[in-house]
């Protein structure tokens, strides 16, 4: 599918934003572990979350989909089977570091590889090392830290050290502790992405599993943990809720409305709301709705590192903010579906954008876009942040290969078809 945009104006109208992607992944996980059976109700239904599925039914969980969005997980009360094939992670980070860590839990061997991104951009290799330090077994089969990976149960717990720049293989660790034969001390040297280790501990907290944490550097995790099955409603995703936002800033005579967003979740993307008004930005919050009107922004400094998803969308805004607008402390953005730091500042040069790399961001001054022809690189945030800029410059984008938006944001084209964007689909 190619999406095809140009100049657009005048955006008005509702949004319905998806639901959030990770609360969805750790409500499947700790249903799997749980005792009895678990109703989810509105996941990110996405094709991440059926390879999620089909994971935790081959370590012996059931699920199955109901009317109305309801899943059921019937839970294996921390009780997992090894699985019999190989375990097909995709595109997904979250399924190949989570489920690394998980089949820790089982006796025997398990086998877990991916697409192109996950074998030669994603790094295992600190979980790896976490896992072979906590009496468990694990290794990266070519030997370069990247899947395909093999593991062998089983977690003892223990005390390790672990490298926390990247979030997920630290909350990997903190849910299969919750099931290691003792408790486990785990200490992170330069911890990151500290809002998702927050959904982490979020679950951990409901579940009722005894953990400490200590200023996200050091946590011990009591081990042996049981919980009981549970319903959850999953929260919409502010992460995709910030795209039309930021379509409504910078085009002229835009007002877009998101209901139903909750400001209380602890979705750590909710906090770029706060740095886009510090912009600038127009935007109103309630307890019912998000509204963003068109604004005349300023380029500010901005440390990314809680929010580092957003660092191509951020880039994007920098180029309709007046001066300068400085995105540092993201280099784990150049291990994401893409190197999202090169691969921004290309895409915004080749629209006229003023882009400088930085080691572990980007420098982008205020630019008159032209739209131009663009790759999807397979990531659903470069689809998505290139259609905002699309919006705003002059002339016709075209995005090849853009069917990656439905990892998070399925109706993603749709939705701004339906604010007035000037958006079609083809092929």
């Amino acid at each position: 599918m190619n999406l095809h945009i140009a100049k657009s104006n005048g955006l008005s109208g509702s949004v319905k934003v998806p639901p959030n992607k990770s609360h969805s992944f750790r409500a499947l996980i700790m249903a799997g572990l749980a005792n009895g059976t678990s109703r989810i109700i509105g996941p990110a239904a996405s094709h991440d979350w059926m390879l999620g599925t089909e994971a935790l039914e081959m370590l012996g969980a059931t699920v199955r989909p109901r009317a109305e969005k309801v899943w059921e997980i019937v839970g294996t009360n921390g009780h997992l089977s090894t699985a019999e094939d190989v375990i097909n992670c995709g595109n997904s980070g979250i399924i190949l570091r989570f489920f690394t860590a998980l089949t820790t839990c089982c006796d025997g061997y398990t086998v877990l590889t991916g697409d192109e991104s996950l074998r030669h951009i994603r790094p295992c290799q600190p979980l790896l090392d976490a896992i072979n330090n906590l009496g468990a077994w694990g290794v990266s089969s070519k030997g370069d830290g990247h899947a395909p990976v093999i593991v062998r149960g089983r977690l003892k717990g223990g005390s390790t050290e672990i490298d926390g720049m990247d979030s997920q293989p630290v909350s990997a660790m903190l849910i299969a502790a919750a099931l290691a034969d003792a408790p486990t001390e785990l200490i992170v040297k330069n911890p990151g992405e500290k809002p998702w280790i927050g959904v982490t501990l979020d679950w951990l907290s409901r579940c009722g599993v005894d953990y400490s944490n200590d200023n996200f550097e050091r946590y011990r995790i009591r081990g042996n943990s049981k919980w009981d099955a549970f319903e959850v409603k999953i929260p919409l995703d502010w992460s995709a809720a910030l795209y039309p936002i930021a379509a409504a800033l910078i085009t002229p005579n835009s007002e877009v409305h998101l209901p139903g967003m909750d400001i209380n979740d602890c979705q750590g993307d909710k906090i770029v709301i706060d740095i886009l008004k510090e912009m600038g930005a127009d935007i109103e919050v309630t307890d019912q709705e998000v509204i963003a009107r068109t604004s005349e922004l300023k380029g500010i400094k901005i440390d990314c590192n809680d929010f580092v998803d957003q660092l191509p969308l951020l880039a994007v805004i920098g180029a309709f903010a007046e001066g300068k607008t400085q995105l540092v402390n993201a280099e784990i953005c150049r291990h994401k579906e893409c190197d999202r730091i090169a691969e921004t500042a290309a895409a915004l040069t080749a629209m006229g954008g003023q882009v400088e790399q930085l080691t572990d961001g980007l420098v982008v001054k205020q630019a008159k876009l032209s739209g131009t022809l663009q790759s999807s690189r397979n990531d659903h945030r470069m689809v998505m942040s290139l259609a905002v800029a699309a919006l705003g410059a002059e002339g016709k984008t075209k995005i090849t290969d853009a069917n990656c938006i439905k990892k998070t944001f399925p109706a993603f084209a749709e939705q701004m078809m339906g604010l007035g964007a000037y958006m079609e689909k083809s092929g």
